[in-house]
């Protein structure tokens, strides 16, 4: 697997993961809930997100997968809506951000509103992975030789993950030690 290819699906599996931190957090605005929600993590995910995965992760997916549109496989239906909710889940992204910068600003903003567009994101976020990983991800062992992943090299910089790279960005500090406890307490 080449490197790219391998940063790609590791970033997968660390959104997932955020993901599951963030869910975790946005329950707390369910009627029923006996916690309060950190609103600092939640704003400090959705932060990472437009950071990382928006700004390096899904650009460069979109280089890959314009190369694999060239070659015209038959899954280029599926590439071209990838590349469509790449832009639908930035914008969410926007959305989501925005009610919670009302939240942070008290602002009224429904708990309803917020926990229907925020699982909506979240669902959103799983399908898009889901559907790279079990249809496109499969094709770029196949489809590209090493002359081709050169090439590719050439287009994408690698770029260090801000929060799960050993150290973390500073301001990520908080979220990524967030993750590992809510994991570790999910384990026992």
């Amino acid at each position: 697997m080449h490197r790219i290819q391998r940063q790609l699906h590791t970033d997968h599996s660390h959104l997932l993961r955020l993901l599951e931190c963030f869910s975790h957090e946005i329950d707390c605005y369910d009627f029923d809930s006996q916690r309060s929600a950190d609103l600092d993590i939640i704003l400090s995910a959705l932060d990472y997100i437009q950071t990382y995965p928006d700004k390096w992760h899904h650009p460069a997916e979109d280089i890959i997968f314009n190369r694999l549109l060239k070659k015209n496989v038959k899954e280029s239906s599926l590439i071209e809506q990838l590349q469509d909710e790449h832009q639908e889940i930035i914008s969410a992204t926007e959305k989501v951000q925005e009610l919670f910068n009302n939240v942070a600003e008290d602002c009224i903003v429904s708990a309803d509103e917020l926990l229907t567009q925020s699982r909506n994101y979240v669902k959103l976020q799983k399908r898009h992975l889901e559907k790279e990983i079990e249809h496109v991800y499969p094709l770029m062992n196949s489809m590209f030789s090493e002359n081709e992943w050169r090439e590719i090299e050439k287009e994408i910089r690698m770029q260090n993950d801000p929060l799960f790279t050993t150290p973390s960005k500073k301001e990520y500090d908080q979220l990524y030690r967030y993750i590992v406890a809510l994991e570790k307490s999910k384990q026992n």
